[in-house]
């Protein structure tokens, strides 16, 4: 989700924490891309957010190298006897004379035909069939999200300039200064209820941004007073992992 004016790529969420002890304004980069920023006593929220902005760069990298630091068995390994289910519709391996591999999109299930003398545990065969699951991701986050949010954003009155869905493993969700909103096509892994927050989250930031004290006042107002759990909740997901 977005975190600020201008620091949309940089995090999931942004906690601004005022603290006596602190000296300076820092910046730590938690393990689910989280941000917390410490503000020593007598520095503006307007300040720690041009801060923000500045370190936007240093915060993208630090994000990146702890998702490049997640163990390789948090991935999903696929055999042909694999039960694995996308948000809509479950997987099937079938053997095929041909020498490529080849992805079927129906209704309720998507075939991934293999050849025969395939080596499953070979990790280039375990990319092929994870770029087919992740094609599969794109086509249901483009079949659902786009009424999901004209839906979302009919229900709270609020309105956007329009929506792009990307392959981004950085954020969840953006909002842009002229209210195009860009959502992660691997909030499709999420929850129902997460993936609502999220759009909340963005649709919020058409009206407010920032994360000061009127969006969170908006947000609660759209989840039930429960903006700050949720964001919280968004902690126990990852976008590396299916």
């Amino acid at each position: 989700m977005t975190n600020s004016a201008n620091a949309d790529a940089c995090a999931n969420v942004v906690e601004y924490r005022k603290s006596r002890k602190a000296k300076r304004l820092s910046i730590c980069v938690k393990n689910q891309g989280n941000v917390v920023v410490s503000i020593p006593e007598g520095v503006s929220p307007e300040t720690a957010e041009k801060f923000v902005q500045s370190k936007k760069e240093w915060i993208e990298k630090a994000i990146r190298r702890l998702q490049t630091r997640e163990p390789k068995h948090s991935q999903t390994v696929y055999t042909p006897n694999s039960e694995f289910c996308t948000k809509f519709r479950a997987m099937k391996f079938l053997p095929d004379n041909r020498k490529n591999f080849r992805l079927h999109i129906l209704d309720k299930h998507f075939d991934i035909y293999y050849p025969r003398d395939v080596d499953f545990e070979n990790e280039t065969v375990q990319s092929v069939i994870r770029q087919l699951v992740e094609h599969v991701w794109k086509v249901e986050a483009n079949e659902y999200l786009p009424q999901r949010m004209r839906s979302i954003a009919a229900q709270c009155g609020l309105s956007y300039k329009s929506l792009h869905i990307k392959n981004t493993r950085s954020f969840w969700g953006q909002c842009r200064r002229d209210n195009v909103i860009i959502l992660s096509l691997h909030l499709m892994h999420l929850p129902d209820h997460l993936i609502d927050y999220v759009i909340m989250h963005e649709l919020c930031h058409t009206i407010h941004k920032n994360h000061q004290n009127e969006f969170w006042a908006l947000l609660d107002s759209l989840t039930g007073g429960k903006a700050k759990l949720l964001a919280k909740e968004m902690g126990n997901y990852s976008t590396r992992i299916y």
